[in-house]
């Protein structure tokens, strides 16, 4: 296995963890307690940057070119096709967003002011969860 490829898979078990974890607080919590709920805040906000800085500690490296030792040609590729499948992700991530609120508060006729934050980390995740996915896609496709 390719040190990018292992690198993606744990980049990928970290963020589904992650996102998982957030997502039961959320659920058990309420997301529109998150304001409410000092805990809750700062729990999801840990998750979140910790998330990020293992993303940035495993794969970034990789992906910016500091880690020239770490891959070839083929692997180049691979990060690039990856970007498309980062693309459908936070498109993806944005329709389901835009439709599950608009329909949960159509009749107040506006979001509580929590979930533009929520979007954003979510984003921010989806992004990084779509990397890794992308590059295991590529391995598979060249395997």
């Amino acid at each position: 296995m390719a040190p990018l490829q292992k690198r993606a898979w744990l980049g990928l078990g970290i963020g589904v963890v992650t996102s998982a974890a957030i997502l039961v607080v959320l659920i058990i919590k309420g997301a529109t307690s998150f304001y409410d709920d000092n805990a809750m805040r700062w729990l999801i906000t840990g998750l979140v940057v910790g998330m990020l800085v293992a993303w940035a500690v495993i794969l970034a490296p990789s992906i910016s070119g500091r880690g020239k030792a770490l891959y070839d040609e083929r692997d180049k590729a691979i990060i690039r096709r990856a970007q498309q499948v980062q693309l459908w992700g936070v498109i993806g991530l944005m329709v389901v967003w835009t439709i599950a609120l608009t329909e949960v508060y159509w009749d107040q006729g506006q979001i509580p002011i929590v979930f533009p934050y929520l979007i954003f980390w979510s984003v921010m995740m989806v992004n990084m969860l779509s990397q890794s996915i992308g590059i295991l896609i590529g391995y598979r496709g060249m395997g």
